[in-house]
């Protein structure tokens, strides 16, 4: 008899150890490639970048002194731009003007950038382009305006917007950038109505950049002269939060 409880005890104990009791079964080792292991690859972490945004200005740049908001990029920088300079076609007005250089590689030639990023807003500039066809047809230089990555081009050698001709007089160009959209137009004046030219809603840029103008040699002829580029104003409004 007392055999007969010494072996239900055993078995008692067998089956509170396989429930998962005091005594559980070691756990189940699987098979070894015979591999070291290897802890997986840790990403590094990109650090921060601070970026400070532009806030709304409108420089008519009627004096040499100009607004902290823009800097002046060029080679040999006295020769290039000439903020609060007479305007060459309109009468009692002062210009930023731009000038090309005589050797200026491709790819180069003054600027005007903001400091600071500017993002979703209004952006816009009064000018009037250099009549270069007539005297220099294969000129190669090119003004872009907006946003960077964003600009709105015009080649001096045929220098058509819309139907308008860039280099005949002075016109408004402009867009408005949003998360959906960016729109290009150009004005014929400040009282007039705007003219669409093309709307991007595709792959549109959300992150801050900065707000350029560029006056450069792009290809082909270089130029035979200083061909003046004559800015009136630059204006940048941010979207309303």
């Amino acid at each position: 008899m007392v055999f007969r409880w010494l072996m239900l005890l055993v078995a008692l104990g067998a089956a509170f150890s396989c429930s998962g009791g005091k005594y559980p079964l070691p756990p189940v080792e699987t098979p070894s490639s015979g591999e070291p292991a290897v802890d997986p690859p840790v990403e590094p972490v990109e650090p921060s970048i601070e970026v400070t945004m532009a806030e709304a200005f409108n420089e008519g740049f009627d004096s040499d002194a100009v607004t902290s908001a823009l800097v002046f990029d060029a080679p040999e920088k006295g020769l290039r731009y000439f903020p609060g300079f007479p305007s060459l076609t309109e009468n009692g007005k002062t210009i930023l003007m731009m000038r090309l250089g005589l050797d200026d590689a491709v790819g180069t030639g003054p600027a005007v950038t903001t400091k600071d990023c500017v993002h979703f807003g209004s952006f816009s500039v009064r000018m009037k382009l250099p009549d270069t066809k007539s005297v220099q047809p294969k000129l190669g230089a090119r003004v872009e305006f907006g946003p960077e990555g964003l600009e709105l081009g015009i080649d001096l050698s045929s220098p058509t917007v819309g139907s308008y001709n860039a280099a005949s007089k002075f016109y408004i160009y402009g867009m408005d950038w949003s998360g959906e959209k960016v729109t290009r137009w150009i004005k014929t004046s400040a009282s007039g109505s705007r003219k669409v030219l093309e709307e991007i809603t595709e792959n549109v840029p959300q992150e801050p950049r900065k707000l350029v103008l560029k006056y450069y040699h792009d290809k082909d002829q270089a130029p035979y002269y200083p061909y003046e580029l004559e800015v009136d104003w630059i204006d940048y409004s941010p979207a309303e939060q």
